[in-house]
């Protein structure tokens, strides 16, 4: 009875440690460059006014998690000079950028000295005089309701 079984056995493991013919391949490693996905910040077209979106923002997790913003070219934030189409009655001399904060973000305003204030749309228009009495100045709202500001960012979501 035993004997079958040791014979299948013997055979199976000859079979395992037979010889099979195979061909002689070379090895060789290949790499595929992997294209880098950095924002970059588009050109700053205004000349007397500053960019109005908090400079101080370093990214995700920084300072730390609970207290963060995304720089500005993250949130892809572009600088127009001219006639803003939204607001039609301001100077053709007008710097002004609109800020839609990405997901996890919510927008926030600096003003009347206080920081940090929740702004009243989920897309901060803001636009700057670059002639004039109050060139220089940032302001969001319709004028003549407008409200002066210090600067405008993308504060994460807690």
């Amino acid at each position: 009875m035993y004997l079958p079984v040791q014979i299948l056995i013997f055979y199976f493991l000859e079979l395992c440690y037979a010889c099979i013919p195979t061909q002689q391949v070379e090895p060789t490693t290949t790499t595929t460059p992997v294209p880098a996905t950095t924002a970059t910040e588009s050109p700053f077209p205004c000349s007397v006014c500053q960019k109005v979106y908090d400079p101080a923002c370093q990214g995700f997790g920084i300072p730390s998690l609970l207290n963060w913003c995304p720089k500005a070219a993250e949130v892809g934030v572009e600088y127009l000079l001219g006639a803003v189409a939204a607001l039609p009655f301001l100077l053709q001399e007008s710097c002004s950028t609109t800020i839609i904060c990405p997901p996890g973000t919510t927008p926030r305003i600096n003003l009347f000295g206080f920081t940090d204030i929740a702004a009243p749309t989920p897309a901060t228009l803001a636009y700057c005089r670059e002639t004039g009495p109050m060139a220089g100045e940032w302001f969001t709202g319709i004028p003549p309701f407008e409200i002066k500001m210090a600067s405008s960012t993308c504060k994460n979501i807690i």
